[in-house]
């Protein structure tokens, strides 16, 4: 899913709705249900750019760093350390966004031609 419509994809409504289940599928895990919850609150508070594959998102704690997340990890301590980081909960996140999202709808020129390809 790696391209510019992805960010079309990832709203509020989304990302609330991947939130909502991430939390109850690691409400077992403390330390990833942390990272989730950090996650969710520096979407809001970093500068982020997501392709639906790579993210790459501000750090929390230093403007100066930018961190590169992709589906092998992310370059952070806690992550080099083989804890769960907020960065990689918020890439799981954006991800599962995009999954949720409706289709998007198609053009009437779209629709129009498939019509007559239909009945020609």
């Amino acid at each position: 899913m790696a391209n510019a419509s992805v960010t079309a994809l990832v709203n509020r409504r989304n990302v609330a709705a991947a939130l909502q289940a991430a939390r109850v599928e690691c409400e077992q895990y403390q330390a990833w249900l942390t990272a989730l919850n950090k996650a969710a609150l520096n979407l809001e508070a970093c500068s982020w750019q997501f392709d639906g594959e790579v993210l790459r998102i501000a750090s929390a704690s230093s403007s100066s760093t930018r961190y590169t997340v992709t589906p092998q990890g992310c370059g952070c301590k806690a992550h080099q350390a083989g804890r769960p980081c907020w960065h990689r909960a918020a890439r799981r996140l954006l991800c599962k966004a995009a999954e949720l999202a409706p289709a998007p709808s198609k053009s009437m020129a779209e629709l129009q031609a498939a019509v007559d390809e239909l009945f020609s």
